[in-house]
């Protein structure tokens, strides 16, 4: 009896250690596509900015979302947003902006989006700077924007 325990236990524990791995390996899995929904979003955001598509740039927003832009006060809320992207999106110009970094929450509840943007002037002067985007997954599986900051580099 006791030869087929020590056969059991091993076996006990790589039944543990396979479930374990399984886990961890569905985990990243669904970190990895959620990174990919979050950059394909971003895509569609600087190309919604690029045509000046107000209703798509808001939608990216949860409801309660958050601007911090320079030298402005929190945005809050979709109707506080609404107004502000309907003056920027008519301001002369263009802004593009590009990931560097897109970072899951273990819960998958949860992401950060940090890179860099330009904004160039219709006299082509430029502004660089850099933006982080947090982001929260909703009750639909969806990702939706909650607080967006940016600030110049000089």
């Amino acid at each position: 009896m006791a030869a087929l325990g020590s056969i059991i236990a091993p076996m006990r524990w790589t039944a543990v250690l396979a479930v374990c791995a399984a886990i961890w390996g569905c985990e990243a899995s669904n970190r990895a596509d959620d990174e990919a929904k979050i950059r394909a979003l971003t895509k569609e955001w600087v190309a919604a900015e690029a045509a000046k598509d107000l209703d798509k740039c808001v939608s990216f927003y949860a409801d309660t979302g958050e601007r911090m832009a320079t030298g402005s006060p929190v945005i809050k809320g979709k109707d506080a947003l609404r107004a502000e992207w309907s003056k920027y999106l008519a301001t002369p110009g263009s802004f593009t902006w590009a990931t560097a970094k897109v970072d899951i929450a273990r819960s998958g509840e949860m992401a950060y989006e940090t890179g860099t943007f330009e904004m160039k002037a219709p006299d082509e002067k430029s502004t660089r700077g850099k933006y982080v985007i947090v982001w929260r997954k909703q009750s639909n599986g969806t990702w939706k924007v909650v607080e967006d900051i940016d600030n110049p580099d000089s």
